[in-house]
């Protein structure tokens, strides 16, 4: 049995039919690029045909993009949960009745996670289910036409599955109908912001070190570098891993954008301590929408390092052994992947957060966004902590909506989100964990220099591991070790 049903197939060529000669009988035609083009399976291995159709039909009408399939990838993956469904029940999809989309809901309502939490909620199982109806309905106009398969009843017309109509109102005042599978569940609430604790940050960095010593390159990278290369490699994978966390606290960063940064556009910006970022929310390549966000000198040199060194070296071993043809061929992004220069997919990073995650042995939800969330905390902390220095009458009871609306309008310049509105949940986090006012330079400023202290302890301790069998005695060890964890202690009791 499989665990993914479909793939992605990049720069598929399909044939178009142009014009056919009456005179000659001559067929005409040419060839149009796909940007994506998705293979589909049954959990037993064998050919989905029906869904490769469906979903080749509707690459011509929604957004396909080359890094996870855009909104025609959001189609394959809504999709596979119904090819599940009914390949556990033994059913084709043209014998689906109301009963069976009513278990259909209630299965993926009631799937939980390893923290005992639903896998999805109330809206993602709408999207499902929407996305299997409207599938449901295609087969209906376009394979089994003799077959009320799903729709609305009518007096000469009895459905298997029965819709009703939905008339949906929009903000400009016109109307849209939809057909709609009939559910009880209500619409899904934004769920408490859970920014990641000092504890799990702290977790994860130690892991992060003790698991350096027992990294092992993959047997293609064996059998084309040298021992030099490999531990060369090594560093360059640890050094990525360590960029990662370093930038999701720091920057309060999506995770797509932390793979989607640009190289060349912030070489010149690093010198300024500011980092260029796309801001990806919602349209995965819209690189163009950029915004810069300040950092402190310490981060921008430490992210410098990683390009002129670690990236730059990578890309040299790249070319040496004909893993990359040209340097023109590697992706103009930081954070590259290791093996072909080429863009890290958004799953591959989830998957390396997931497995030092579940190394460091933390037990409560801990995902790449709850570092975000932490950041932005923050960030409406230290702006309420400015404006009521300029303002010393107003109280957090007297603070009108106009006021808010002003700090949270600076706070999306640097998160880039488009809309306050998104970011209104954060101010009772800000208040609840704002205990006392002071200036906002001074405490940034002293964030910042603990921030950068923290990144120092840790990779002190990565390197006196490196070389501690070489130049330094056991006790030598145990002493700088016992020492960088007490300036980690500190520096973890002071971080908020």
């Amino acid at each position: 049995m499989t665990n993914q049903l479909y793939r992605l197939v990049k720069n598929v060529r399909l044939p178009t039919f142009e014009r056919f000669d009456m005179v000659t009988g001559e067929i005409f035609s040419n060839e149009r690029i796909r940007p994506g083009y998705y293979s589909f399976i049954w959990p037993d291995g064998s050919p989905c045909l029906i869904a490769e159709i469906y979903l080749c039909d509707k690459s011509g009408t929604v957004a396909v993009n080359h890094k996870d399939g855009g909104t025609l990838g959001c189609y394959a993956r809504n999709l596979s949960h119904l090819v599940r469904f009914c390949y556990a029940k033994s059913l084709d999809f043209i014998d689906l009745r109301h009963s069976h989309i009513d278990e259909f809901i209630y299965l993926l309502c009631q799937e939980k996670n390893a923290y005992n939490e639903r896998v999805r909620n109330n809206n993602t199982v709408k999207s499902i289910v929407a996305t299997a109806i409207n599938f449901l309905v295609w087969i209906q106009e376009n394979i089994v036409t003799d077959r009320l398969i799903a729709g609305v009843d009518q007096p000469d017309k009895r459905y298997q599955i029965k819709l009703k109509r939905e008339v949906y109102a929009h903000k400009a005042g016109r109307q849209t109908v939809h057909n709609i599978f009939p559910m009880k569940i209500p619409r899904a609430t934004r769920g408490d912001v859970k920014p990641i604790s000092t504890a799990s940050i702290r977790m994860l960095w130690d892991t992060l070190e003790a698991s350096r010593s027992d990294a092992k390159v993959s047997r293609k990278i064996q059998g084309l570098f040298s021992s030099k290369q490999q531990a060369e490699h090594l560093e360059y994978m640890h050094r990525r891993r360590e960029l990662q966390l370093v930038l999701l606290e720091a920057t309060g960063l999506r995770p797509q954008e932390l793979i989607s940064m640009p190289c060349s556009d912030n070489v010149e910006s690093l010198r300024k301590s500011q980092l260029v970022l796309p801001t990806l929310k919602g349209r995965i390549d819209a690189k163009l929408n950029m915004r810069k966000v300040p950092i402190p000198r310490s981060l921008a040199m430490k992210i410098e390092m990683f390009i002129f060194s670690y990236r730059k070296k990578l890309i040299e071993r790249l070319l040496s052994c004909g893993l990359v043809d040209s340097e023109g061929a590697v992706d103009d992004v930081i954070y590259l992947n290791s093996e072909n220069g080429k863009e890290v997919l958004p799953d591959a990073a989830y998957q390396e957060f997931r497995r030092l995650t579940e190394r460091a042995g933390i037990k409560q939800k801990n995902c790449q966004k709850m570092f975000r969330h932490r950041f932005i905390t923050n960030m409406v902390k230290l702006h309420f902590i400015s404006f009521m220095d300029k303002n010393p009458l107003k109280t957090r009871h007297i603070i009108t909506e106009s006021d808010y609306r002003t700090i949270l309008k600076k706070v999306a310049s640097f998160t880039g989100h488009r809309s306050v509105d998104s970011l209104w949940h954060y101010i009772d986090l800000a208040w609840d964990e704002l205990d006392a006012f002071t200036h906002s330079y001074e405490v940034k400023e002293l964030q910042d220099r603990m921030k950068s202290v923290f990144f120092l302890a840790n990779e002190l301790k990565g390197d006196v591991q490196s070389i501690s069998g070489k130049q330094l005695s056991y006790v030598t060890v145990e002493k700088l070790n016992a020492k960088l964890n007490q300036i980690e202690d500190l520096v973890a009791n002071f971080r908020t």
